[in-house]
């Protein structure tokens, strides 16, 4: 495949400032729409776009001097495509399908097409302030400095799937939580099912899952039975609906354009987990790498953020035994369902703490939801 020159990796246009400042509007637009909570929603929101622009230019400058699959992507429709008809699939295709547009009609060069992708991410956390918001109260609490974390902001900034799929998870629960119409699932579904189609399947299997434990016309030794049938089918199928999907190892387009190269940058974060559990496995996939795991300053970065996640872990099923108010139930369970179904499966293939926390975007969105339920929705009357 033809090699792509630093120099247009590297070149910005007039059109990319015009970009970056629209970015800029667009965080200041969209901050405004929590100014009749209180002003100090709005510099948050302001603060969260800041992190996220701050992030951008972080991950671009990396993609520079470091294997990625930013510029795999980019690299694929400047050269291979003459046709936007050509990207359209599922998969990295789809990545290809929203990335031609942006670099062959409008003209965007690879800088300026992160900011594209990383405004999708921002618009996630704009979803996912407006759900703690209204769990809280509206009334604001250190809790929400949980926003700034970098590692979320730094995978959720790219040309790429991380950032797409975290607004489309924000966006589902936005909707969710907030009882929309039908018709505006059709985005989020729409998107989850292109990017990723086994995180669908695994995100209704976990609505499923939350319907039967709530349904309490049906009696509570039929719950057992078939929440028994259901895992038991889910670890049955689980190893064929891998290979269909093509869920393999890493999702890398780089793994198939310059494999030496990425298990070079991988090797780094490669661990042996054959012989182990799939409960060691998921701890792993959750918290690590832990300070011992740390060969670099990133991976410094992620076993300092690994400490708060393992406290809200701690936090969440110290709580566990709390009862969540009947009107939250719902959201509760479906987030606290899709946190395993997702991670469970990721924890299983293990192999690169580095795709582990990329991965990790699909989950914190569920995560900060029960977390945030568990502080401001559970009752003190604990569950006999």
């Amino acid at each position: 495949m033809m090699e792509i020159s630093r120099e247009i990796l590297t070149r910005v246009t007039i059109l990319d400032i015009s970009v970056i400042l629209m970015y800029i509007i667009g965080i200041v637009a969209l901050a405004q729409n929590f100014k009749k909570v209180s002003i100090r929603f709005v510099r948050f929101f302001v603060l969260i776009g800041i992190t996220h622009l701050f992030f951008t230019f972080v991950y671009y400058f990396y993609t520079l001097n470091n294997v990625a699959d930013s510029i795999g992507y980019y690299r694929r429709v400047l050269y291979l495509y003459d046709s936007w008809g050509e990207t359209f699939g599922q998969g990295v295709n789809f990545i290809y399908f929203l990335l031609y547009p942006l670099v062959k009609f409008i003209g965007l060069t690879y800088f300026g097409s992160f900011f594209i992708y990383s405004f999708f991410g921002l618009i996630g956390y704009y979803f996912l302030l407006k759900i703690l918001l209204e769990i809280s109260n509206k009334k604001w609490s250190n809790w929400f400095y949980l926003l700034l974390l970098p590692n979320i902001h730094f995978w959720s900034v790219a040309i790429g799937k991380d950032s797409l799929i975290f607004f489309a998870i924000s966006f589902l629960i936005y909707t969710y939580y907030f009882n929309k119409p039908w018709y505006k699932y059709i985005l989020p579904l729409l998107f989850i099912a292109f990017i990723r189609i086994h995180i669908l399947f695994f995100l209704l299997i976990s609505f499923g899952m939350m319907q039967l434990l709530l349904n309490k016309r049906i009696k509570v030794v039929h719950k057992v039975l078939i929440f028994l049938l259901l895992g038991f089918t889910f670890y049955a199928l689980f190893p064929f609906l891998m290979q269909r999907v093509g869920f393999v190892d890493t999702e890398s387009i780089i793994s198939q354009i310059e494999d030496l190269e990425t298990r070079k940058s991988q090797g780094e974060t490669t661990i042996d987990m054959s012989g182990e559990n799939l409960l060691v496995k998921w701890v792993s996939y959750l918290f690590r790498p832990f300070f011992y795991d740390a060969k670099n300053f990133l991976s410094i970065v992620s076993s300092l953020e690994n400490v708060v996640w393992v406290l809200i872990f701690i936090k969440i099923f110290k709580n566990f035994r709390r009862s969540i108010i009947n009107s939250y139930r719902n959201i509760y369970w479906f987030s606290l369902f899709s946190i395993f179904t997702i991670t469970v499966p990721g924890a299983y293939l293990l192999y690169n703490l580095g795709i582990a926390v990329r991965q990790k975007t699909m989950v914190v969105p569920f995560l900060f939801v029960v977390f945030f339920l568990t502080l401001y929705k559970s009752s003190i009357k604990e569950i006999n």
